[in-house]
């Protein structure tokens, strides 16, 4: 994409966010001038890279995107909101209204966006390996995956206008630097002492790598395409194990099986709204219950995307939690 004339200014949205906190660097790395967006400056312990300039904006307010989008040669698409409730209408308005903003302004100043979506929006539940040909989420799907694939349509509705855009899906993403991630919180917690979980997988991909593959996307990916960024499936009971084997602690005792639990679900949802949490939720069930098998063959071939061992996400990110992880020499080692 790039001339290699000058040094080339790239949008962030999102950029304080979990993805943002690991692509900001990288970018700059990557001799971009970054400048990053979010509704809010980020805190202290999040703070961007020195050399990278952040400007408070939501994307949904027109104004203040045009603003923050001003001069810059890209946009890189990230501020969305994962829920896992029946109904989120902040979630739905910013995963929804947020991409379509986005990329008419990204058309208008004829600049390349590429676009984070998710495997969510696209149908899990179908049968055989997911691809970038699998089709988008439909309506009997929970409100995140329809949110997100409404999302990536008004993302190519703009490409069929002329814009040019990469759409990168990852699959459920961990690792460190964790900024909240339910799946690091189980992983940490079993490291910790947690002996129990509930059975169910899906497919993982390191923080890191997928980073990287939207910086790779950037700069080489085709426009108009769509990149699955995944890295290996495993169980959850599989990856809280390896925290806790790591840590020099027991593998888990118990897994529940999920058909015990998800009868359990609508409760979980109620009992949930005054916790504060959507772990035992029916889209989070169900999102273990789809386990999906997914091809990462077009990001590899086309990006040389190379996610790393789910072993090796599992260590780094207890050390980033300050975990000792000595007793665990051999596991998930470089």
């Amino acid at each position: 994409m790039r001339d290699n004339l000058r040094v080339k200014r790239v949008l962030v949205t999102g950029g304080g966010g979990y993805l943002g906190s690991n692509l900001l660097p990288r970018l700059a790395a990557a001799d971009w001038k970054v400048r990053a967006m979010g509704p809010y400056p980020p805190g202290p312990d999040a703070a961007p890279p020195v050399d990278v300039e952040w400007v408070t904006g939501s994307v949904l307010d027109e104004t203040s995107l045009a603003e923050a989008m001003a001069d810059c040669d890209a946009v890189v698409h990230l501020a969305a909101r994962i829920t896992l409730w029946r109904r989120d209408p902040a979630a739905w308005r910013l995963n929804t209204r947020g991409p379509a903003l986005v990329a008419a302004e990204a058309r208008r100043r004829g600049i390349r966006m590429v676009h984070c979506s998710s495997i969510h929006a696209l149908d899990c539940s179908a049968d055989g390996t997911i691809t970038e040909a699998t089709p988008l989420a439909g309506v009997e799907r929970p409100l995140y995956d329809r949110s997100k694939a409404v999302g990536q349509r008004a993302v190519l509705a703009e490409v069929a206008k002329g814009l040019d855009a990469v759409i990168c899906l990852p699959t459920g993403i961990i690792g460190p630097i964790d900024r909240g991630s339910r799946v690091n919180g189980l992983i940490l917690a079993a490291a910790r002492g947690r002996k129990v979980t509930v059975a169910g997988g899906f497919d993982w991909v390191d923080v890191r790598d997928v980073a990287a593959g939207i910086t790779v996307a950037l700069d080489w990916g085709r426009a108009g395409r769509s990149y699955l960024l995944s890295g290996a499936r495993a169980q959850i009971s599989t990856l809280m194990s390896l925290g806790a084997i790591l840590a020099g602690r027991p593998p888990l005792r118990l897994a529940f099986p999920l058909e015990w639990v998800r009868p359990l679900a609508p409760l979980g949802e109620v009992v949930g709204s005054r916790l504060g949490t959507d772990v035992f939720t029916p889209a989070a069930l169900g999102a273990l219950a789809d386990s999906p098998t997914v091809s990462n063959r077009r990001a590899r071939e086309e990006l040389g995307f190379l996610p790393r061992p789910l072993a090796m996400t599992v260590r780094d990110l207890l050390v980033s939690a300050e975990i000792d992880v000595s007793a665990g020499v051999g596991v998930g080692g470089r």
